[in-house]
């Protein structure tokens, strides 16, 4: 009788345990493989976690470039997607790795006004510069060395601006990654920062950069005066993925901040006036989840958000 009770446990433990993997790898695959893309494209409030064209891993950055090629940084697949407007894959480059066109997790994005690609190689502590069609051009690791750099910018003028986060500055420096200079220190004040991570430009060549850790917006010049800065009401400390983004449409007057952890992006003025939220695709009324990169068509007015944890890219017409 002992022995038939030792058998009849053995066997209903046998059994939890092929139960919870199967309920494990249920949820699982319903949770990466629900809402899958088209091969080669990445329309609005399409995605899965995987990695072929136009599928995605952890997205964060997207920038238009002036043309309106869209291009996302694939964060958890250590690549670059780029795609036409209309969301048909183009392109994709990188991998991960260290050597010249390798990434780490990367983060942010930028065109220059040449159509050059920067991209921000957070965990190589980098930037990398591309041309369009994602040819390697060249890297730095900034004045100093960067640590975690999360976002780049590119002014008018070709001049590229790094949110060196770990640091807790801003670095500046030609195209060609020749060092011009540095500002900011762990701080409150107009000029400081606590982990800044979004940055980009408007056509005035104001740098609007998220001052994450201090809950605002501060808008600055190309050498690091203060002009204005307000409030974000919604980031919070120590929150999953508070890693906020932002873009600039100059035409429409818009500053678009992501606020991944309320699962909206906030719409100001560039004087800092709020607008509105955006909380959902309206072409499939599908809530976001954690939206983190954000870009604007600068002609079409046309946004796109990055949805880091539902995969995918949605595309917008505020």
């Amino acid at each position: 009788m002992r022995q038939q009770e030792k058998v009849a446990a053995i066997v209903l433990g046998a059994s939890i345990v092929v139960l919870g993997v199967a309920i494990l790898y249920g949820v699982y695959s319903d949770k990466a493989g629900k809402g899958s893309a088209k091969q080669g494209q990445a329309a609005s409030g399409e995605g899965d976690r995987g990695k072929g064209p136009g599928q995605f891993w952890d997205p964060r950055g997207v920038v238009v470039d002036s043309k309106g090629f869209v291009y996302v940084v694939d964060a958890g697949n250590h690549r670059i997607q780029k795609f036409t407007a209309e969301g048909e894959f183009v392109a994709k480059w990188g991998g991960e790795g260290q050597g010249d066109g390798q990434f780490k997790t990367p983060g942010g994005i930028d065109a220059g006004p040449d159509g050059s690609i920067y991209v921000a190689d957070t965990w190589n502590h980098r930037i990398q510069k591309f041309d369009p069609k994602g040819r390697f051009i060249k890297q730095w690791p900034g004045q100093g060395g960067f640590w975690g750099p999360r976002d780049v910018a590119v002014d008018s003028k070709g001049f590229v601006y790094v949110t060196d986060t770990g640091n807790r500055r801003i670095q500046k420096f030609t195209a060609d990654g020749e060092y011009v200079k540095m500002w900011g220190q762990k701080g409150t004040g107009p000029d400081e920062y606590d982990e800044p991570f979004g940055i980009k430009i408007d056509n005035q060549d104001l740098l609007y950069i998220c001052d994450r850790l201090n809950f605002r917006i501060q808008v600055c010049d190309g050498d690091g005066r203060p002009v204005r800065s307000w409030p974000i009401d919604g980031w919070q400390q120590e929150q999953f993925y508070m890693e906020p983004y932002l873009a600039i449409d100059d035409q429409r007057n818009k500053v678009y901040v992501t606020d991944p952890t309320k699962h909206r992006v906030h719409v100001f003025t560039r004087e800092g006036k709020f607008i509105t939220h955006l909380q959902q695709d309206p072409a499939t009324n599908m809530a976001f989840s954690t939206p983190l990169g954000v870009g604007v068509n600068k002609s079409s007015g046309m946004v796109y958000i990055t949805d880091m944890t539902a995969n995918r890219l949605y595309k917008i017409q505020p």
